[in-house]
């Protein structure tokens, strides 16, 4: 877990170092912030999960990282996706919406417990 705060720290440092360094005209240093921020927010995210207090179901200690992890993917993925979109003028409340509901969605299925054999 120790791994997941610097890595997010490293992350936001090299956005902010970025941001106050470069042109926001150079695509590159454009590409690097929302892909730098994103990161940051997914390794966030999954170090929250990893440190919430445990639920009532009992899991496996490799299916709750794994479980965290898909998570955190989850929130990089919405994250850059949106900082994309307002980079191209695309985003608006609806096409917000979508992105967030469509990982919403995933979430849903994805956590659903199997059907009983009854």
């Amino acid at each position: 877990m120790p791994g997941l705060g610097a890595l997010a720290a490293a992350c936001a440092t090299v956005a902010v170092v970025v941001l106050l360094t470069r042109d926001p005209e150079e695509a590159w240093a454009v590409g690097v912030v929302i892909v730098a921020l994103g990161i940051a927010s997914g390794a966030l995210a999954t170090l929250l999960q990893l440190r919430a207090p445990r639920s009532g179901r009992r899991r496996a200690s490799g299916q709750r990282h794994a479980v965290a992890a898909r998570r955190g993917i989850a929130v990089a993925a919405v994250v850059t996706l949106l900082l994309w979109l307002r980079v191209v003028d695309g985003l608006s409340v609806i096409t917000a919406a979508f992105v967030i509901g469509a990982f919403a969605v995933a979430e849903v299925v994805l956590s659903a417990r199997p059907a009983s054999p009854r």
